[in-house]
């Protein structure tokens, strides 16, 4: 989920014809870059983090202490979303190494 909120946040930065809505000028100071494991970890971190919000919605549910089920709804639907995608990232890498591991040198 970490992806579509860098999403919201690139959305959020440019128009919709891709112009940059804040200037440079007006640019924050950039943070410090992070390593790759580090955005990983984060990433694994933060779907970990909504399966436990979704869990917590359903016993909620389960237990008759939900008013909106659309709430739990979104819980769930959001913590999928990000196993997906998770898995998707997982897939991906596996695949780059076997394609490094079949690489002659």
């Amino acid at each position: 989920m970490s992806s579509i909120v860098d999403l919201r946040a690139l959305s959020a930065a440019y128009g919709i014809n891709g112009k940059p809505l804040v200037s440079v000028a007006n640019k924050p100071e950039e943070k410090k870059a992070q390593s790759f494991d580090q955005v990983l970890s984060k990433g694994f971190q933060k779907v970990s983090e909504l399966q436990g919000k979704a869990e917590k919605a359903m016993m909620a549910m389960a237990t008759g202490d939900v008013n909106d089920i659309s709430e739990v709804a979104a819980a769930v639907s959001e913590a999928d979303v990000a196993l997906r995608f998770a898995v998707m990232i997982r897939d991906k890498l596996l695949d780059g190494y076997a394609q490094l591991i079949r690489m002659s040198v």
